[in-house]
């Protein structure tokens, strides 16, 4: 299961990429795994990581700061032992009024 962080939020700033390169060294040594995307598609809210996995829908949670990384990491870690949608695992609360996408496999 990878956490995957935006690596152009926030796109329409002079510090594009930022996001993700501070997010990084927050996340940095956990055991959670980390995949840099171009876009989880939460444009225009900055902050956008995502959580996805094989057979799993990705969720996506935008405005998300370095800060969140504990929450972020606590999420990755019940969505990865779920079956991966909200109601499957308890989003934890300090990032349930910032999940903006639920996007099933096809």
């Amino acid at each position: 299961m990878p956490l995957l962080i935006c690596r152009t939020c926030p796109r329409d700033e002079p510090a594009s990429g930022s996001f993700g390169d501070a997010l990084d060294r927050a996340v940095a040594g956990t055991d959670v795994r980390v995949r840099h995307v171009p876009c989880v598609g939460g444009c225009p809210n900055p902050g956008n990581v995502a959580l996805d996995g094989p057979g799993k829908p990705r969720v996506r949670f935008s405005r998300i700061t370095p800060d969140d990384a504990d929450v972020v990491l606590e999420a990755a870690r019940r969505y990865d032992a779920s079956g991966g949608a909200p109601g499957e695992w308890d989003v934890p609360s300090g990032l349930a009024d910032r999940l903006t996408a639920v996007t099933p496999k096809r």
